[in-house]
């Protein structure tokens, strides 16, 4: 239905298990804290380096996953994190001290932080673009799930037993999913399998600086604003900045941080990231309005989340066919002023407000959240191209924890600040209502300012830029630059027709179209050269053109895998993922589509129907001579 095989099925029904239960971790931490607290006898600020420590290493591991992915199949690697994580929680479980807790949850996360940006990474390689949306979808009912029943069953488990258990079921659950991956898993391989090292400067200076700028925003969420806090911040910044700089300078560095100079990358990166400040802080904030304010239970602090959790879910694979169908303007724009409405209702909470009421609130916004977060994210990796998914994989995750940490630390600082002032004048109860309203006034203002990036950015619906472009100008200005006689390749074609077309017609690429001209995928000499080797541990490149030349002046066995690939349908080999123009694009969008992008040309679409293809070299021509006329009807005499 999704457009892949049984095999690639099992392999991400294993990998999506390792996430949710690397999900459902998370959730179960938060309500056995203050139990924690009186067994231990440690402090709330203490106790809280628990799920912030876990943030923070988590935040410094996310971007070596990308040169991870690169280096090693997926098999090995999530066997690796897998039983690193299985290791961490089985010592958390133990757990006869602070320390020993803490270090557990400190090894979970080295293994958490590969985990996810990697089946992320496989979820969108795997899928065909068209269906990414879909299978985004489907994926987020799995990943809500956890949250949804994670501090219920932990509520339970702690009011009638040991918060031990916890630990110990998801040990078991992951050595289940490691035993699963050993026999199950197959040794695809993603990424650059070429690359032979990570630069380890670079390594020292993510490390570092990451985890220094975390490490600040998280003691000024705790302890509040104060000066080793505020250096740590500006010197973690400091050392990201060299951090970035270096990845530009090396030839092949760990992180592809050029990924943000595609614009749809970045605006979906910078949505993704405002969408995680304002929201990382739920976590406390829900908790001490419920418990501490309102004296409820930990068990119905989790039940005011539960329809949420529910709908997200629900409106997981909704929000994914929505982004099939239409793009993603509409389920964006309608999902940040969803969650706007609700976090604005959030800042009303009194002492009377009832739980009911709060579900309901909470309903409303957890609803906008699950139509923004797969959808933004999916739209800002489909500009990329594959072979760096992994790595704008990487980046989003990175500056968004950054982002998460930064927002948290801001509002709960900005929660703990405006409750003190007011104590004296309010009483402590009412002042720490109207800290918690104001906390949720300022995570509203966040996002208002991703739904504003949204409705001036976000414009990839089908037949926006026709409705942009109501005369034609556009069109007929690109009609007159772009070239009309493309050789296209039919859906049915074999790997041999494209590389006789090639051979013929002197190109190196060419579009593959359906019988009623749509675009279904794009192919090239490279492709066919990637086909034609056997192993990425081959000696020799292979030229399409050998093939046409006879395989008896080949190696027999060589000749016989030759003769395979040639027959092979053309789209098996193809990238589905083609970036196009609209034929009413503006020259400008034109540029930046070539220019973000690297390419050398695109094909240009109407309707989804392939009407010509566009080059750097047509723009740049068709701008010379604009300027030349120019220059000529200034001064007639050159």
């Amino acid at each position: 239905m999704l457009g892949i095989t049984r095999k690639q099925m099992i392999m991400l029904g294993i990998l999506i298990s390792g996430s949710f239960i690397a999900i459902l971790n998370q959730t179960i931490v938060a309500p056995a804290l203050p139990t924690i607290m009186r067994e231990m006898n440690v402090t709330a600020s203490t106790v809280q380096w628990l799920t912030t420590g876990f943030t923070l290493v988590n935040a410094v591991v996310i971007p070596i996953s990308a040169y991870l992915t690169d280096r090693f199949s997926v098999r090995s690697l999530f066997i690796v994190v897998m039983s690193i994580f299985c290791l961490g929680t089985a010592l958390a479980a133990w757990g006869p001290s602070f320390e020993i807790l803490l270090a557990g949850r400190i090894v979970q996360a080295l293994g958490a932080g590969v985990l996810m940006p990697m089946v992320m990474t496989m979820m969108l390689l795997t899928f065909p673009v068209e269906h990414r949306g879909t299978a985004m979808g489907l994926f987020n009912i799995i990943i809500a799930f956890a949250p949804t029943i994670g501090p219920v069953v932990a509520g339970i488990v702690i009011d009638h037993a040991t918060w031990h258990i916890m630990f110990i079921a998801v040990a078991a659950l992951a050595l289940i999913d490691v035993l699963l991956a050993i026999f199950f898993l197959h040794t695809d391989q993603i990424g650059d399998p070429t690359v032979e090292g990570v630069d380890k400067p670079s390594v020292v200076l993510s490390t570092f600086g990451f985890g220094s700028m975390l490490y600040g925003f998280s003691v000024i969420g705790n302890t509040g604003i104060n000066a080793p806090a505020i250096i740590s911040v500006a010197m973690g910044f400091l050392v990201v900045v060299l951090f970035f700089r270096r990845q530009h300078r090396l030839d092949k560095p760990m992180l592809r941080v050029e990924t943000l100079r595609s614009r749809k990358f970045l605006i979906g990166t910078i949505i993704s990231m405002l969408v995680q400040a304002a929201t990382m802080a739920n976590a406390v904030l829900i908790p001490i309005f419920v418990q501490t304010i309102c004296g409820q239970t930990a068990t119905v602090s989790a039940l005011v989340l539960l329809p949420g959790s529910i709908m997200m879910g629900v409106m997981g694979p909704v929000s994914g066919r929505i982004f099939d169908k239409r793009g993603p303007r509409a389920i964006v724009i309608s999902g940040l002023i969803t969650v706007t409405i609700g976090t604005i209702l959030m800042s009303t909470l009194t002492l009377s407000t009832g739980m009911l009421v709060l579900t309901v609130f909470l309903l409303i916004r957890l609803t906008g959240l699950a139509c923004v977060n797969m959808p933004v994210t999916t739209w800002g990796m489909n500009s990329l191209e594959n072979r760096v998914i992994n790595h704008g994989n990487a980046v989003n995750n990175t500056l968004r924890q950054v982002a998460g940490s930064l927002g948290a630390a801001l509002v709960i600082s900005s929660y703990s600040l405006f409750s003190s002032f007011n104590t004296e004048s309010m009483g402590l109860q009412q002042a720490q209502v109207a800290g918690i309203n104001f906390a949720f006034a300022l995570q509203a203002v966040l996002l208002g300012a991703g739904l504003i990036v949204a409705i001036i950015f976000v414009r990839d619906r089908p037949g926006d830029a026709a409705k942009a472009d109501p005369t034609g100008e556009r069109r007929a200005h690109l009609e007159t630059i772009m070239t009309h006689d493309v050789y296209a390749l039919p859906a049915d074609s074999k790997v041999l027709d494209a590389a006789m077309l090639f051979v013929e017609k002197h190109i190196d690429d060419a579009p593959i179209i359906d019988n009623d001209g749509k675009l279904l995928g794009f192919v090239s000499d490279g492709d066919i050269m990637r086909a034609l080797m056997p192993s990425h541990e081959s000696k020799f490149a292979v030229d399409p053109t050998i093939v046409l030349m006879g395989s008896e002046r080949l190696d027999p066995d060589l000749g016989h895998w030759f003769g395979q690939v040639m027959q092979m349908p053309i789209l098996q080999i193809a990238t589905p993922r083609v970036i196009s123009v609209d034929a009413h694009a503006s020259i400008a969008d034109v540029y930046r589509t070539l220019g973000d992008n690297h390419l050398r040309r695109a094909p240009v679409l109407d309707n989804g129907k392939l009407v010509g293809m566009i080059s750097r070299f047509d723009v740049t021509a068709s701008a010379l001579r604009e300027h030349i006329e120019r220059e000529h009807e200034a001064s007639p005499s050159l």
